[in-house]
């Protein structure tokens, strides 16, 4: 039995030992570890905070920040089996236990880079909003901002922000406040509004696949124009409409247009400086059966600029003959329905007229022709061109005819209208003649007649010189430049003019304050209530509604005359006022509005043109077309009319005034 006491087994020892140094790394694992071996903050453990709908915090900008949180908040989203920890990420769980959570040490942050990983590293290396997050630029989109908070939709659901129909306000955020475009340095405007318009947005609201912001800018790498790999690159771009567009990004490629851009050459046009980058058109868009004017504008931005067409050895011609010719010429009009560039040379494959596969090659014309035209001969398809004149067998006979009618319509139209002065004048020296043979009633002084003189030239000088300004190509216009009206010639009789007229009215009204004569007649000329009942009585007669025989007689001034001088002094003052200000306008005073000068602008513009249309229309007719005054009322240079004239016209108590006027 001594030989069976029990001694200490090597093995269990040795197992104690391996326990006791396992338990103790286990207690420094749980000591000093960075991983949490508590239990993890739960769902339950942030709504019993968020669920409240009155939490707020304050920003560093120092917003208001809504926290509330409805418990169904992922319900129906992409992530809704996700718990709030998997998105909201800290360095500890213990974080959360501070309120507010996170600190600048140990911040809070949305982690969606662990489970998309690939695209938000190309996010964050390629794309533009990614690269100025990454720098700290606080204007830069991160995910949510795009793709929303607790409700991301899956891209597949019309109800996704980053559905096809949401896009455009989704990026509107940013890129449809003008200020944020301004900062960024992107120099487009309107982005969000121009793409409304758009044939792909309409496309889209009518259930079809038009084309969103993601499909020409790309998802996660979304590139400024100027970078090199961008989509939307002058180059590139081209590979984007491809994706809808195969077969007219074929033809362009294989056309001029294409094959100079890939050669580096910016003159040329690609797809965007055709239809236009968000307010993409379609240039086939008809209007009952106008063709848009802009499918022809397209092509008159480059082919009309006599600078750019020069460096390739080409010219403005082909623009200026389609303008006069008829196909232009609708057009340009109302009835649009005519063809446009691109129905004779092809819009994406406009070859030279001298390659075989030109829709314009002799070979092709007929049938380019028969298009709109039917069956057409080759002298009809040839007798549209764009080439220059000398280059056309026939076309000197052409030229010789147009001269030729030149100078007979000239000739013609001197020759009538001097005839017809010549006319007129034996008319009005006829009309002199049989006034100085019969008694005269006093109509006007000779410092009315010399005013009213100075305001016909004055007038007409202001005129001519006004909307010689207005409208520079007017044929006259040209004239007058090439007579030697330069700008400061111009500049100079317009205004003299003005001045001299100025002063030629406001003499007039001292006239009309401090001399009797003048008095009388600014009484005669105030507006009365009989002007009213005048007015009514020569409108029944004129329509011959009126029982009277004849129509009635006026005081020394009619309604027609009344008008005309209080529309002459409303006229007068508008138009000096704006003037002033238009010829002086560093004069303003500083508190006046920046706007100022712009609507004298306008004032001084419509009120010419209503003077001048009244002059010609109203007074014109009433002083020289009106049958009973042909070929013209003498008394602005006489200063008398016949007694039998002023018994025609007047009562008997006006002519008595103003036969006293005259003794």
């Amino acid at each position: 039995m001594g030989n069976n006491i029990l001694k200490p087994n090597p093995a269990i020892d040795l197992s104690i030992k391996q326990t006791t140094v396992f338990l103790t790394i286990l207690l420094m694992f749980v000591c000093f570890s960075p991983f949490p071996v508590w239990a993890e903050v739960t769902n339950e453990d942030c709504l019993a905070c968020h669920s409240d709908k009155d939490l707020e915090a304050e920003t560093e900008r120092g917003k208001t920040l809504k926290l509330f949180v409805p418990e169904d908040a992922l319900k129906g989203s992409a992530h809704e089996d996700l718990s709030c920890t998997d998105c909201h990420k800290a360095e500890s769980d213990s974080v959360f236990e501070d309120v507010p959570h996170g600190t600048k040490e140990k911040p809070v942050r949305i982690d969606c880079a662990e489970c998309h990983d690939y695209i938000y590293g190309r996010f964050i290396k390629t794309d533009i909003h990614g690269r100025a997050y990454h720098a700290g630029n606080p204007r830069a989109p991160y995910c949510s901002h795009c793709h929303g908070g607790h409700d991301i939709l899956p891209l597949s659901s019309p109800q996704s922000r980053m559905s096809k129909k949401n896009m455009a306000d989704d990026c509107g955020q940013c890129h449809g406040q003008e200020e944020l475009n301004l900062e960024d340095n992107i120099t487009k405007r309107n982005l969000i509004t121009r793409y409304k318009e758009s044939v792909h947005y309409r496309a889209i609201l009518e259930g079809k696949n038009g084309a969103s912001c993601t499909d020409c800018h790309s998802h996660h790498n979304i590139l400024s124009s100027a970078e090199p790999g961008s989509w939307v690159a002058r180059t590139t771009i081209m590979d984007v409409c491809h994706t809808c567009h195969p077969n007219q990004v074929r033809t362009y490629k294989d056309g001029p247009h294409g094959r100079t851009l890939a050669h580096g050459n910016n003159d040329v046009p690609n797809c965007t400086i055709c239809h236009g980058d968000h307010d993409m058109a379609s240039l086939k868009t008809r209007v009952g059966d106008a063709k848009q004017w802009a499918s022809t504008q397209v092509c008159i931005w480059c082919h009309n600029n006599a600078r750019m067409m020069a460096r390739y050895g080409l010219d403005t011609i082909p623009v200026q003959s389609y303008m006069k010719d008829f196909h232009g010429l609708t057009q340009r009009g109302t009835m649009g329905a005519s063809a446009t560039c691109s129905d004779c040379h092809d819009a994406h494959h406009a070859l030279p007229a001298d390659h075989p596969s030109s829709r314009m090659h002799i070979s092709n014309r007929g049938a380019a022709c028969g298009r709109c035209h039917g069956k057409v001969t080759e002298t009809f398809a040839m007798s549209f061109t764009h080439r220059k004149a000398m280059e056309i067998p026939g076309v000197k006979v052409e030229n010789i005819i147009r001269t030729l009618y030149i100078i007979i319509i000239v000739c013609s139209v001197l020759g009538m209208f001097g005839y017809n002065f010549i006319v007129w004048l034996w008319s009005v020296r006829r009309k002199f003649k049989m006034q100085r043979d019969k008694k005269q009633v006093f109509r006007m002084s000779p410092y009315e007649r010399t005013s009213h003189m100075i305001l016909f030239i004055t007038i007409s000088l202001l005129v001519i010189t006004g909307f010689a300004l207005k409208f520079p190509e007017a044929f006259w216009a040209r004239w007058l430049f090439v007579l030697g009206m330069t700008e400061p010639v111009r500049a100079f009789i317009h205004r003299f003019a003005a001045v001299v007229m100025t002063f030629n009215l406001i003499f007039f009204g001292f006239y009309m304050v401090l001399r009797k004569r003048g008095r009388d007649l600014f009484r005669e000329l105030l507006p009365r209530k009989r002007d009213f009942s005048d007015f009514t009585k020569s409108l029944k007669f004129y329509l011959g509604t009126s029982k009277e025989e004849r129509r009635p007689k006026y005081g020394i001034f009619s309604f027609v005359e009344k008008f005309e001088f209080w529309a002459l002094v409303w006229g007068t003052i508008i138009m000096v006022l704006s003037g002033l200000i238009l010829w002086f306008p560093k004069a303003l005073p500083v508190t006046w509005p920046s706007w100022a000068i712009n609507v004298a602008r306008v004032f001084h513009y419509y009120e010419a043109l209503l003077a001048t249309l009244a002059i010609i229309i109203w007074h014109g007719y009433h002083t020289i077309f009106h049958p009973e005054e042909y070929p013209m009322n003498t008394s602005w240079i006489t200063g008398y009319i016949t007694e039998e004239e002023a018994k025609h016209h007047f009562e008997d108590e006006a002519i008595e005034k103003m036969k006293k006027e005259k003794k």
